[in-house]
């Protein structure tokens, strides 16, 4: 089959990626009855588990802020870094879900594991250790309404994967170029967008392509059953996350406002003491001058009157040794 008879296909779930798809998941044909593979998957091991799945999958977002709310997320990749910003108001339970992964640093150094030029690049398979942030992570959430305005995909975008109805867990894609045709699916809500570092997303490592049978890229059960160690010996070139920090701004965004308020205070500030500083460093400056006027004159008569004074006490010196010589001379000549 080729890939616009599977992009045409209903039954497939390729548009947005393969998120947990089973012909993937099945990766090496004994994956299915693997006890050790449904635990790191997240399949129905025991009740218990499949109690919480049901749980998680019927609440609703816990977030207590504002569908204004916003977050700036960046990270370092092995191609460069990138910046993406995420919009609650766009996909409330797709932003919640994100941020909440990227904050507990569920993606760091997981890999890009699906890049098909002009069509998507998809990621979302941590290694983490922690078994609860695992177990966050396999966990789904309620699908979002539709929002037709961001329609259709624009270069950029992003979106979580998914395999049928309220399915989104924790793998995302970023839309290329040639993506227009997503957001048909209830999964494929826009709830962000890379807005610094686009150059570095299209210049991840495509030389693999497609997961089979459309490419020579890696399948997702090997990567949730073996980890890094299956994509760095078969996949080498792949590129990946490195770490990654997020800042979340407040409600209706008046943590932005107030920021930006302080700044313009502190500019404010700034400039008054820097006017404050010109204005003093102009008062220094003129009585230097003042001051530089004031020796220029007094330097002449100073030395003058220092001269005639000392020249007076030294004719005085002068005068008096004379008067007294003459005396003395005087009374000599007396005596003899």
């Amino acid at each position: 089959a080729t890939m616009a008879d599977e992009i045409d296909d209903p039954g497939v779930d390729f548009h947005g990626g393969m998120g947990d798809d089973p012909d993937q998941l099945d990766g090496e044909e004994v994956m299915e009855d693997d006890p050790e593979v449904k635990e790191i998957m997240g399949d129905e091991v025991d009740d218990a588990a499949d109690e919480q799945r049901t749980n998680i999958r019927g609440s609703a977002p816990k977030n207590n802020g504002s569908d204004q709310e916003q977050a700036i997320v960046q990270c370092d990749t092995s191609a460069g870094p990138i910046t993406m910003h995420f919009y609650r108001s766009w996909s409330p339970h797709g932003y919640d879900r994100a941020t909440t992964l990227f904050e507990k640093g569920y993606f760091d150094h997981s890999h890009f594991f699906r890049v098909v030029e002009h069509f998507l690049v998809q990621f979302g398979i941590g290694y983490t250790t922690d078994k609860e942030l695992k177990t966050f992570s396999q966990s789904t959430i309620p699908d979002d309404p539709k929002r037709p305005e961001l329609l259709p995909f624009k270069e950029g975008m992003m979106s979580f994967a998914g395999s049928g109805p309220n399915s989104r867990s924790s793998q995302m894609f970023i839309a290329y170029d040639g993506a227009g045709g997503l957001g048909q699916s209830p999964w494929e809500t826009p709830f962000g967008k890379v807005t610094s570092g686009l150059e570095n997303v299209k210049n991840f490592y495509k030389g693999y392509g497609d997961m089979p049978p459309w490419g020579k890229g890696p399948k997702q059960g090997p990567i949730y059953k073996r980890g890094a160690d299956y994509i760095k010996k078969d996949f080498p070139l792949l590129d990946k996350f490195e770490t990654c920090s997020v800042q979340r701004m407040n409600q209706s965004g008046a943590g932005v406002i107030k920021d930006v308020n302080v700044i313009k205070q502190s500019g404010a500030e700034v400039i008054k003491d820097a006017n404050v500083v010109k204005n003093v460093a102009a008062e220094i400056k003129k009585a230097n001058v003042v001051n530089k006027a004031e020796t220029k004159e007094e330097v002449p008569s100073f030395p003058f009157t220092t001269l005639l004074i000392l020249s007076s006490i030294v004719l005085s010196v002068l005068l008096g040794l004379g008067y007294m010589r003459n005396k003395k001379k005087k009374k000599y000549n007396k005596t003899t």
